[in-house]
């Protein structure tokens, strides 16, 4: 069925709205998450904690890591009507964020947490998995099937590989601090998601320049 000018008009400003209003929802999900982190990090930098500057450290990489990756999902595929669900699971993983970033001086809790942000996580990608797929339809060039690829690829990559290894990783720690609750286990373990946090941070920032190069030519 042909649309009318008028008609694509009214859903090119809609898709403009429900782009905001998702830019909005992730800069204040994580404007939360952010001050939560420098709220708990005073005492600890002030009073020289030095490990748990580790834990500060990891706590902001995972901040960027989620904006991010918010950023590059909102770019890619959202568009009206706004999906309530998609939404809501934000806020669920927001929070469980938060209460993780509040437990820094406490790491059985912090991995704890962690590991149930990643089953959220992994909910949140299934879902925006199945968003994609919903909206196929509308990569119908050249330029926009390169784009679907990439989108896709990256998202069931993510899905199938990062989040199920992340989340044995942190279930991992949980169990051996609750079990082993020792001093060198704990710097062990959070050097380890240290390194485990920049390394998904730089494919993220690698992923992002691709999509944006991709979504130039689709424009």
């Amino acid at each position: 069925m042909k649309i009318s000018p008028q008609s694509q008009h009214r859903k090119e400003h809609l898709d403009h709205i429900a782009l905001d209003v998702e830019f909005l929802l992730i800069s204040v999900i994580q404007g939360v998450a952010l001050v939560t982190l420098a709220t708990s990090a005073v005492g600890p930098m002030i009073a020289l904690q030095i490990a748990v500057w580790l834990y500060i450290a990891v706590a902001f990489l995972f901040i960027l890591i989620f904006w991010s990756g918010a950023i590059i999902h909102a770019v890619s595929f959202i568009d009206w009507p706004i999906d309530l669900t998609h939404s809501f699971l934000y806020f669920l993983a927001s929070i469980i964020e938060i209460v993780a970033i509040t437990n820094l001086t406490h790491p059985v809790l912090w991995f704890f947490f962690l590991f149930l942000f990643q089953f959220v996580a992994i909910i949140l990608y299934a879902y925006d998995l199945k968003m994609i797929k919903d909206r196929k339809w509308k990569f119908i060039t050249k330029e926009g099937k390169l784009l679907y690829n990439h989108i896709y690829s990256e998202q069931k990559k993510e899905l199938l590989q990062y989040l199920p290894a992340s989340t044995v990783l942190f279930f991992i720690s949980f169990l051996l601090l609750y079990v082993y609750p020792g001093f060198l286990l704990q710097e062990l373990l959070i050097c380890l998601q240290l390194v485990f946090a920049l390394l998904f941070l730089y494919r993220e920032v690698q992923t992002f320049k691709r999509r944006s190069h991709l979504l130039l030519q689709f424009s």
